[in-house]
This record gives structure tokens, C-alpha cells and sequence, in this order.
């Protein structure tokens, strides 16, 4: 509201509402008598009358120097309001104004409410703005959301973001203003302003600094938080109650800008504002309410590399199956909140096997295959999943079904061993069976790779033998191709070509690799490499299609001097290289060998695909 105040464009009021809102709740207030003499108890007949000009007043125009020289009637007349005071409105009210959600996490929220007042779930206005948001939505008007903690971090970055929604210019006085209370505070400040008053900009004032540490002045990425006081024990339940309700708000926050007119993203933080506020038009009313926090956030589409894909929005609500090894039971839980312990053998250890799987005109490409490489690790590591084949195969598909997906989609089967109690290595100190996790994602390939190709670079990280980590194991702890793909990244490549440890090319860092001399298609063995699924099919389509093939050790000389090279993954099936250190490779085009492969390889899927859903064999 103080940021609104300083735009020489605008009036504002303090929670117009106030009064209409004790009136028909009777809600208790240390401040009812003093909010009812200063206010109309009837909300809508003050509306209505703001609407038609009566309360609105002159404002003063800043002048360069911080002082008002001109008076001009307002453009905009912005009213700050709790979202709970909008009980008793009329809707057609709603339609007539121009709406914001300020809203802040829900520890701060209900720790600064029960220092003057006894918090309750409708105290924190929570239920009230998410059913404000729900309804303006529907009405067509789905108002921009702005989360405090973003707000105090960068607070240039959101106003501007939240001008640009509400097209309205970004006025830089906004991120100022005088300290001290104001002509325009509603007569409850005195106990609730009293920090606010302290302000002069989104910035910590100086006396919730840390102590022996100096006021920092607002810069552009905002002011660091100091940590939230513990909430005490009774309270704790009402947090539970709250978080589920703020984290729906959340994931339709807005994001800052650097400048409104190109949008530029910047990166996001966290930080805490102290009010919840909402503006509207002149003549128009708003309402809003109450807190949360940020860490909204935004996944990138890639544009090269492997793995390269079309981005998807369904992503976002996809339903992600959940077996829980401590209860047996499980879920498809909503993407958002799906969650695993920090106790968990996968997060603690990487001590878990997983698949990538493809789901083709309703059939799980190549089942059989993945279930058994899965079930294979799993017995190497003596870890028992649990399940069947065919039990966990059935998860599979319920997940997806659940999703209504039934092509374009990549499957993530992820099995890790299972809750721990406490941080620890042996595998004997588990509590319960393994954690399954399966997350389908609509998710194509990306054309441009698979006909233009991509650039690998060899890297000095060399794939192990199987007496140090077996390279056949599909196991979460993949540390050694990610080694290999940072060094691939600072070389501006797509992907890193790894050696074996006596020099021989292996294999890359996320796919099988193979090169073509002379028209024959050349794999290295799969003593130091996953031995992939799709570079099975590949050498299976070679045999059936009279292509020779061979499964050999070779070396760079072979790979740089090869007339084509590609790679091989159950995500985009089968990409050209075309360039290997900076040597294209061929003539640096996807070459005829490949472009076959990757139409005999489409068949196959067709084929796969038309057989239908067919029951896994359980046995190894």
C-alpha cells in the first residue's frame, strides 16, 4: 500500500472493508469500536459509491525534491483488503475492478497474527484467498499473484512484473517511502503497523537486522531475511493446515522482470514483505488478503543435445505414481506435492536402479527388456523390490492411465532402497521395502537433433570395469557420466564420449554410441558400458535388414576417419553425430545408414505398439 501511495497517479484506501466485515462477523478486535466510527459498515454501498466518484479525493503529485507540489485527481484508486473481508460483497462488485493476491508463507503469517490476535485457519485468510482467486477465475479475470518473499528480494524485478499484468506503467518511485505512519493508515495501525512504520522501501529495516550487522541498502536482488522465529507447538497444526493452501497460490505466482517491456526472467530467492493488499481502477474496487512465500519456479525447454524436447504445460499437473516401501500403499499424487523423505536411500546414497521407458500408442515400448535390466540390478545389489514384474509393470500402467496418456509420453521408473532412520551406509539399516517412483511426462523429441545431429566431445573420465561399479548396473548413482558431461558442457558439446580404461571408445555419457565404416555398423562391446535396449534393437534391425554390424573394441582414429557416427536412447531412438573434438564426422550430415535405422527403428515401435499390452514374464 506505502509503494502504491507514492505513484502520482493514484489514491489509496486501507481496508475500505474493515468495518463491513466485523459488522456481519462480529469477529473481536481490541480496535471494533474505532473501525466502525471511521468506517461505513455497509461494504457494498461504500463500493458502489467509490465506484460512482463520491470518495474519491485529489492526490498530490511527487515532486522531484520528495515534496507535493500540484494536486490532480487520481487515475487509479487502490484499496488494500484482506481477502476474509470480501464475505458479504456482492459478485457483480468484483466484475468491476482490477484484482492482486499479495500473499505470504504461512509461519510468518500466523506468527505475526498471534502476536496482537488467537490465529485461525480463516484468520490467515488463506481459505478466503484461495476461493477470491478460484472465483475471479472463473469469471474470466484470474488475478496476477505476488508472493511477498519475492517482493522484499526484487522488488524492482516484481512491480514492474505486476505493472506489466495490470497494464500500468512502472513508476520507479515506487520502491520508496518516508518512514513513519501515514494520513492514510487505518485506525488499526498502531497494532499491527508498528515494523511497517520503520520502513522506507522493501528493504529489512534496521531494527530486524542481525545484530553487529549493518544496514545493507536496497539493491536490486532485495534484502536477506533473517531466519523465522519457531512457531510455538499449538500452532504447528494451523501451519499444517495452511501450507497445502498456500502452495496452490504459489504455483500461479508471477515472476520479475528487469524490464516490463521485454520480460527478461530474473533468477528467483526469497525474502518476506509484511502486507496483503490488492488495487483496482478509479471508481473500481479490488479485493485481496493475506501472505507466502517464492521458490516459483520454471523448467527450461532445451533446444539441442540428446535429450533435446518439446516442451509440454501438461507437465505441470501430471499425476506422479508413488508406492510408499514403510505402508505398502500407493498413490498418484499431484505433481507439485509429490515428495520422498531426505531419509531416503536414493537422496542419501544414489543406492538405487531405475528405467527410462517410452509409452507408444498405449503400449510400454519394449517392457520385458527394461523390467528385466531393472529386476537384474536390483538382485546385483540385493535389493528386493517388493513387487512382481508384472505388479510393478501394472503401477506402470496405472500410472499413465491415470494421466489419460497414451503416446508422446517418457516414463522415469525410479526404485530406490527404501526410508532410512538415521544417515548410514549399510543397506541392513532400512525401514521397510524400497521406494518406487514413477513420473510420465508428455514429452517428445525434438526434430532438429535427429536429422541435424549433435557434437561429442571425449572427455578424461573413464568408464570403470565391473569389480569398481558395474558400468551394467542402471543404478541412481551416476556421478561418473556426470563427471563426464560437465567436462562436455565447458567444451561446447552436446554430450562427452567416454574411453574405456585401456583407451578404447565405450561409450557416452547418457547413450550408446556407434560409428558406420564402409557401410558396417560398428558397436564397442558392452564390457565397460550400459548395455542399452535401443542399441540392442539397433544391432537386431542390422541382422534382420542385412546391414553387417559388429560388436568390437576400436579406437578414435576409427571414430574420427568413420563415414557416419550416432548414438542411441530409449528417449529419441537413434540421433546422428556429427562431430567428434571438433572433426566432423562423414560429411557432418546425418548420413543414409542412420536415417535407414531410425525408419526400421519407427517401424518396430508401429509394430511393438499394434501388438497390444502384453503381461511381462516374471522369470529372469
Amino acid at each position: 500500500m506505502y509503494s502504491w501511495a507514492q505513484r502520482d497517479d493514484t489514491q489509496v484506501l486501507d481496508e475500505p472493508l474493515y468495518a463491513s466485515y466485523l459488522t456481519l462477523t462480529g469477529a473481536p478486535r481490541p480496535y471494533t469500536d474505532l473501525v466502525l466510527q471511521s468506517q461505513d459498515g455497509n461494504g457494498n454501498r461504500m463500493l458502489r459509491s467509490l465506484m460512482e466518484g463520491g470518495a474519491v479525493q485529489a492526490v498530490a503529485v511527487p515532486s522531484p525534491h520528495g515534496t507535493r507540489t500540484e494536486s490532480v485527481q487520481p487515475r487509479i484508486v487502490y484499496l488494500k483488503h484482506m481477502a476474509k473481508h470480501r464475505i458479504g460483497i456482492d459478485r457483480e462488485l468484483l466484475r468491476k475492478g482490477r484484482h492482486f493476491l499479495l500473499v505470504r508463507e504461512p509461519s510468518a503469517v500466523i506468527h505475526s497474527f498471534s502476536e496482537v490476535l488467537e490465529a485461525t485457519l480463516q484468520e490467515t485468510c488463506y481459505p478466503a484467498l484461495l476461493e477470491l482467486y478460484s472465483e475471479l477465475r472463473s469469471m474470466g479475470q484470474a488475478p496476477p499473484v505476488v508472493l511477498s518473499d519475492d517482493l522484499v528480494r526484487d522488488p524492482d524485478g516484481m512491480l514492474r512484473a505486476l505493472c506489466a499484468a495490470l497494464d500500468l506503467p512502472f513508476q520507479p518511485q515506487m520502491l520508496n517511502w518516508p518512514a513513519g505512519p501515514k494520513a492514510y493508515d487505518g485506525v488499526w495501525a498502531p497494532w499491527w503497523y508498528q515494523q511497517t512504520h520503520k520502513s522506507s522501501g522493501f528493504q529489512q529495516p534496521a531494527s530486524k537486522q542481525q545484530q553487529g550487522e549493518q544496514q545493507q541498502p536496497q539493491q536490486q536482488q532485495g534484502a536477506q531475511q533473517p531466519p523465522p522465529k519457531q512457531l510455538p507447538d499449538h500452532l504447528k497444526p494451523l501451519l499444517e493446515e495452511c501450507r497445502p493452501l498456500y502452495a496452490l497460490l504459489r504455483r500461479h505466482a508471477l515472476k520479475p522482470l528487469r524490464d516490463a517491456a521485454t520480460a527478461v526472467p530474473r533468477p528467483l530467492g526469497s525474502g518476506e514483505a509484511d502486507s496483503s493488499e490488492c488495487g483496482g481502477k478509479p471508481g473500481q474496487a479490488a479485493a485481496a488478503g493475506s501472505s507466502a512465500s517464492s521458490s516459483a519456479g520454471g523448467s527450461e525447454k532445451q533446444h539441442s543435445g540428446t535429450h533435446a524436447y518439446l516442451d509440454d504445460p501438461r507437465n505441470a499437473d501430471i499425476l506422479v505414481g508413488m508406492w510408499d516401501g514403510v505402508t505398502g500403499g500407493f498413490d498418484l499424487v499431484w505433481r507439485p506435492e509429490a515428495k520422498v523423505s531426505v531419509l531416503d536411500s536414493g537422496f542419501l546414497l544414489g543406492d538405487g536402479v531405475w528405467e527410462g521407458i517410452r509409452l507408444h500408442r498405449g503400449v510400454l515400448l519394449f517392457m520385458q527388456d527394461h523390467i528385466d535390466r531393472l529386476f537384474e540390478g536390483a538382485k546385483a545389489l540385493a535389493m528386493d523390490i517388493g513387487l512382481t514384474k508384472q505388479q510393478l509393470t501394472q503401477l506402470v500402467y496405472d500410472t499413465v492411465d491415470g494421466n489419460g496418456m497414451s503416446d508422446g509420453v517418457h516414463i522415469r521408473l525410479m526404485v530406490t532402497r527404501g526410508l532410512k532412520p538415521t544417515p548410514y551406509q549399510n543397506p541392513r539399516i532400512t525401514i521397510g521395502q524400497p521406494t518406487i517412483v514413477i513420473v510420465p511426462e508428455w514429452k517428445e523429441a525434438a526434430a532438429g537433433p535427429k536429422e541435424q545431429g549433435v557434437r561429442l566431445f571425449t572427455c578424461h573420465v573413464r568408464r570403470g570395469s565391473p569389480d569398481v561399479q558395474d558400468p551394467g548396473w542402471n543404478s541412481h548413482s551416476k556421478l561418473n557420466c556426470i563427471a563426464a558431461c560437465i567436462q562436455a558442457n565447458a567444451a561446447g558439446a552436446d554430450e562427452a564420449l567416454m574411453l574405456d580404461p585401456c583407451g578404447f571408445v565405450a561409450t557416452c555419457n547418457s547413450t550408446n554410441f556407434f560409428i558406420v565404416r564402409k557401410g558396417e555398423v560398428w558397436a564397442p562391446t558392452t564390457k565397460y558400458q550400459m548395455p542399452g535396449i535401443t542399441r540392442s534393437k539397433v544391432l537386431q534391425l542390422c541382422r534382420q535388414a542385412g546391414i553387417p554390424c559388429r560388436e568390437l573394441d576400436f579406437s578414435l582414429t576409427q571414430v574420427y576417419s568413420a563415414g557416419e557416427a550416432f548414438v542411441t536412447g530409449t528417449f529419441a531412438g537413434q540421433i546422428p553425430v556429427k562431430a567428434v573434438d571438433g572433426r566432423a564426422i562423414g560429411s557432418g550430415r546425418r548420413g543414409p545408414v542412420v536415417q535407414r535405422l531410425q525408419q526400421l527403428y519407427k517401424e518396430l515401435c508401429d509394430s511393438e505398439a499394434a501388438g497390444g499390452r502384453v503381461a511381462v514374464d516374471d522369470c529372469l
